[in-house]
């Protein structure tokens, strides 16, 4: 049997590996033979081990499992070698012998349909692939992984933890099992005490065109994001979330007691030189008013931000 997963979301796939170990392990009386090999690493003969792997006779176990991670790092000689070796072997058709291969991307582009291994695997294999959770989802998912947890958290520290953290499942788990040994009841407060945006550093100087009114950099630098496949909420809520720091900083003396990260205090206290007070709230207002329009299904998000930029 050949299984194939792929994808760019590698907390999921990685989480899928795992369960499906285990379920190997709990399945086989007798605990089955298992290798596990990295085709990054350059001084394991992958093909050599794959064949070794498929033509050993077990001596204990009644099963067998290898794991090949990175799969598509190797040439393209090497992948044409398993390739072959895998039609000629039919392992497809041997349930006594599971082979796991495992990529996240392939040349910086998702692993597509494309002729060779790819093709042979995505026809053959029982394949499954993890793309990056839209937002819903991901709110989905950060509920799930509180109640597998035996602790609770409220929809306000959903929204918020969606806004910041995004579909970055890694840090999210970090960030709520962190929440959780704080509390198990998760909070908003503990949200917004624990844990800040990640900071894109882009977003600083798409707000700084915006600040000085440059529109054609901003609109360049938008459509950079846009085409870079940034997530239109995403970079709403971080040009709102500055937005909101540069309100905070113009209204107050005391920076250093707003608790932002000190390289986001100091941006910001520049960038709120580029703003009278008005013109903060003008345009703050403009991106919540799209942020809720947007949910009702009455603003495109990206039009609307376009607007906003052509507004300055």
């Amino acid at each position: 049997m050949i299984i194939f997963l792929y994808g760019q979301d590698t907390y999921r796939s990685k989480e899928e590996l795992r369960k499906m170990i285990e379920k190997n392990k709990q399945s086989n009386v007798e605990w089955l033979d298992f290798v596990r090999i990295d085709a990054s690493d350059k001084q394991i003969d992958i093909f050599e081990e794959l064949k070794k792997t498929i033509n050993t006779i077990p001596m204990f176990s009644t099963a067998k499992m290898m794991i090949i991670d990175n799969i598509f790092d190797l040439n393209n000689d090497k992948q044409g070698e398993i390739l072959e070796f895998l039609k000629k072997s039919k392992i497809d058709k041997n349930e006594n012998i599971t082979i796991v291969f495992w990529a996240d991307e392939v040349n910086g582009k998702s692993v597509s349909s494309a002729d060779g291994l790819q093709k042979y695997l995505k026809s053959r294999a029982e394949y499954k692939e993890f793309k990056l959770l839209e937002p819903a989802k991901v709110k989905q998912w950060i509920k799930e992984f509180v109640a597998n947890q035996k602790a609770s958290i409220d929809n306000s520290a959903v929204e918020k933890l969606a806004e910041w953290v995004g579909n970055d499942l890694w840090r999210m788990s970090n960030e709520l099992n962190k929440l959780v040994a704080y509390n198990p009841t998760i909070r908003h407060e503990s949200v917004e005490l624990f844990i800040g945006p990640e900071i894109d550093l882009k977003i600083f100087d798409l707000v700084d065109a915006i600040g000085y009114k440059n529109k054609s950099k901003a609109l360049k630098l938008f459509n950079q994001h846009i085409d870079e496949g940034a997530d239109l909420y995403y970079l709403l809520s971080m040009i709102a979330y500055q937005f909101r720091n540069l309100i905070k900083i113009k209204t107050t003396k005391a920076i250093e007691l707003l608790g932002l990260n000190p390289f986001v205090a100091r941006k910001s206290e520049q960038q709120a030189h580029n703003f009278t007070y008005e013109e903060l709230k003008k345009i703050y207002r403009q991106l919540m008013i799209i942020d809720f329009e947007s949910k009702l299904g009455k603003t495109n998000v990206q039009t609307a931000l376009e607007l906003v930029i052509f507004g300055l």
